[in-house]
C-alpha cells in the first residue's frame, strides 16, 4: 500500500526513527501495516532525474521487502545518484545494522 495523506506521512516523520545516508533519509515507523511513500525534493533537478531516483529506490524496495514488513516507511530522496550499485550498497549498509 502507499502512504498518500499528508497527516499519515507527517506521523511517520514525527513518531518513526530515521536512518540517514548521503542520498536519502528513511523514516520507519513500526505498525501493523506495510505502507510506503517515496518523496523527492524538487531541488534534485528536472522531472527526469526525480523519476529516475524514485525508480531506483522503488526497485530496492521491491527486492528487499523483507526489511519493511509491518512498517510504514517514507523514503525522502535528497540527492541525485544515478549509480544503482552505489545506492544499493548505501541502503544495504543502513539495514545491516
Amino acid at each position: 500500500m502507499i502512504l498518500k495523506k499528508r497527516n499519515e506521512i507527517s506521523r511517520v516523520f514525527q513518531e518513526g526513527r530515521v536512518h540517514r545516508s548521503r542520498a536519502l533519509n528513511i523514516h520507519i515507523l513500526d505498525s501493523g501495516r506495510t505502507r510506503t511513500a517515496f518523496l523527492v525534493s524538487k531541488r534534485i533537478g528536472n522531472a527526469v532525474k526525480r523519476n529516475r531516483m524514485k525508480r531506483l529506490v522503488r526497485e530496492y524496495y521491491r527486492l528487499h521487502k523483507k526489511h519493511f514488513v509491518n512498517k510504514e516507511v517514507v523514503f525522502y530522496i535528497k540527492k541525485y545518484l544515478d549509480n544503482w550499485h552505489y545506492l544499493n550498497k548505501q541502503l544495504d549498509s543502513i539495514f545491516e545494522t
